[in-house]
This record gives structure tokens, C-alpha cells and sequence, in this order.
């Protein structure tokens, strides 16, 4: 079974919003080395309506939680 990963409306990723956790502008990561963004990130675009209910949670499997949880490019 594949996973719809197809991003709804008009954001391209969950980087054009601003990081409601660091406050990172839009278009740029909240992480430089390795290039990555936070989790908030990703839920503060679910909620929005930017994302499906199906990126989100391939999103939340691939998460390995750690104290300050970033997503590393590439990983999405």
C-alpha cells in the first residue's frame, strides 16, 4: 500500500510557514546542519489544512522523539 504524500492547498512544505517553536522565517530550516525543522513545524501546517491527515502521519512513523524533536531533510 503506497501513502498519499500530496501537500493540500497552496504551501509546497511545512517550511513556508514560520516555526511556532523558534520562530525560524518562512522558507528557511530551524535546523542548519543537517538542514531540518521542528515538529511544530509540521503540526502548526496539519492544522492550518497545508497538510493531509496521510503526510502527517507518514510524518509522526518516521519521528524518532527526542527532547527537541527535528525532522532532518530528507527524512520526509
Amino acid at each position: 500500500m503506497q501513502v498519499n504524500t500530496t501537500i493540500t492547498r497552496t504551501a509546497q512544505s511545512p517550511r513556508d510557514r514560520k516555526c511556532p517553536l523558534c520562530g525560524r522565517r518562512p522558507g528557511r530550516p530551524c535546523q542548519r546542519k543537517p538542514a531540518g525543522d521542528h515538529l511544530a513545524r509540521f503540526l502548526d501546517a496539519y492544522t492550518a489544512g497545508q497538510l493531509s491527515h496521510a503526510y502527517i502521519a507518514l510524518v509522526l512513523g518516521e519521528l524518532v522523539v527526542t527532547r527537541r524533536a527535528v525532522i532532518l531533510d530528507g527524512a520526509r
